[in-house]
């Protein structure tokens, strides 16, 4: 046991074999569920006083991880594992990965469930970093809109000398960011916890002369921040998170009381970026939506757990899906948290997925005539033309659709014994990851045009939902 400096607080730490250790500190009474954590204490010395400052301040726990870094030992996420063996999931002199010991740790110093984490990060000199980039969880956009809000109002408020720089801060995902947070949101620490915030600080901000000034604005946004009175005043509705043993289940309710109505993300964490799409899609259309994070071969010891279905399959072998007892737990969650979602008989979900074999939007379904189908096809492709104008760089991706065409994905397992049998109207859109989520300019115009297109679809199905023109701009969060 050592202590850990003015606060009498016990730090713990844990040694792992000779690549270095994690310390920890418990969350005092009035910080319990908060924990700050430093994945590399030794290289990010200003890391690791930020953090300190800010548990000071909110009373909540601290993780520092030293010595892992000049090993390229991950911290805050596992291996990703996609199959039943990943190549160097194991390293052999050493851990592939400290992510379960930096896990149990956090959960140690929040003193039981992360509700809110922190991470603190310092960019390397290199990057010419010249703002502050945040990665977010759990939180909507109207939430994240506030936070940005708070973080200018404290920072006008503190800085009185014109020579200090008032440095811009960027929230993901209301504004990109230049380092890629998939794998924490998708596994690490991010899925762990609530709420979370993971802080990239420019490293000329660990200079003396800035630093004090930054270290007592981030402390005083992180304590904002962590508080329930911030997310209240925002007057959006809470992410409500169900977290269970492989994976989370997070909901957000209809913001116009579009009742009857789902958008729903089953692999979240597997296909790349569907998580954070359909959360924009349903701030921009209202429309309620469920996202699983999880639950995936790096979770599940080589098997994925399909959520939208009661089966789960073992990538890397041959052999087909099989029902077991804890994907039919999962899949029971979900069906169940969809309809609490919907908030009435359910008339219409919409499933999103990705892949990287097909260069076209797949459009499985169930319910959807022949004359539907061709109305929902003749509105994207006017909704493309129209959005892609000014963007000739971007593929014009087409869409095929059920039944008027012939799709890859026809989405069998999950319309014989899974999700999509429960609506009167189900679609099953699988986008074509390479030609619309890999690239962020293509992600943000097909968002946009996904966008209008569902909000289309379900003021047509449902004669309830929002019209496009109501449909609110990405930028107007900003």
């Amino acid at each position: 046991m050592l202590w850990g400096g003015c606060c009498l607080q016990p730090l713990q730490q844990q040694f792992i074999g000779d690549f270095g250790r994690i310390e920890w500190r418990k969350a005092k009474t009035q910080g319990e569920g908060i924990v700050v954590g430093v994945p590399h204490g030794i290289g990010e010395p200003a890391a690791v006083e930020y953090a300190r400052s800010i548990t000071s301040e909110t009373g909540g726990g601290l993780v520092i991880a030293y010595g892992f870094q000049s090993e390229r030992i991950p911290v805050t996420r596992p291996l990703v594992r996609t199959t039943v063996i990943s190549s160097g999931l194991h390293r052999p002199n050493g851990p592939g990965s400290i992510y379960p010991e930096f896990k149990a740790a956090l959960i140690n110093a929040a003193n039981g469930p992360v509700k809110f984490y922190v991470g603190i990060r310092i960019a390397d000199a290199q990057s010419k970093l010249t703002r502050i980039e945040v990665a977010t969880s759990g939180l909507t956009f109207e939430q994240v809109a506030e936070l940005k809000k708070a973080y200018v109002r404290i920072r006008d408020r503190t800085i009185k000398d014109v020579e200090t720089p008032k440095l811009e801060i960027k929230l993901n995902p209301l504004d990109d960011i230049l380092w890629n947070p998939t794998g924490v949101k998708g596994h690490g620490v991010l899925m762990l916890a609530e709420k979370g915030l993971i802080l990239r600080i420019p490293s000329f901000l660990s200079s003396s002369e800035v630093k004090k000034i930054y270290r007592q604005i981030l402390t005083a946004w992180i304590s904002e921040a962590s508080s329930t009175s911030l997310w209240i005043s925002s007057g959006s509705p809470e992410t409500r998170v169900e977290m269970m043993r492989y994976g989370r289940i997070d909901t957000i309710a209809s913001r116009k009381q579009l009742y009857g109505v789902v958008l729903g993300a089953p692999h979240g964490s597997f296909d790349w970026h569907t998580a954070e799409l359909v959360e924009e899609l349903s701030f921009r259309t209202s429309i309620a939506a469920v996202v699983a994070r999880g639950f995936t071969p790096t979770e599940c010891d080589g098997w994925r757990i399909n959520v939208n279905r009661p089966t789960e399959r073992r990538y890397g072998a041959t052999e087909s899906e099989r029902e077991t007892d804890r994907a039919k737990v999962v899949y029971q969650r979900f069906v169940e948290t969809v309809a609490q979602a919907a908030h009435a008989p359910l008339r219409l979900y919409v499933d999103f997925h990705q892949n990287s074999s097909e260069d076209n939007i797949d459009v499985a379904t169930v319910g959807i005539s022949l004359e539907e189908a061709k109305a929902i096809k003749s509105a994207y492709t006017e909704i493309r033309d129209r959005v892609l104008k000014s963007l000739d760089q971007l593929r014009k991706v087409k869409l095929a659709i059920e039944p008027l065409d012939k799709v890859t994905f026809t989405a069998r397992g999950a319309k014989s014994n899974g999700i999509l049998k429960f609506a009167k109207q189900s679609l099953h859109i699988e986008l074509p990851a390479h030609r619309i989520l890999y690239s962020t300019q293509a992600r943000r115009a097909y968002t946009e045009i996904l966008a209008e297109l569902i909000s289309r679809i379900s003021a047509r199905l449902t004669s309830t939902a929002v019209s496009p023109a109501e449909i609110p701009a990405y930028s107007e969060a900003k």
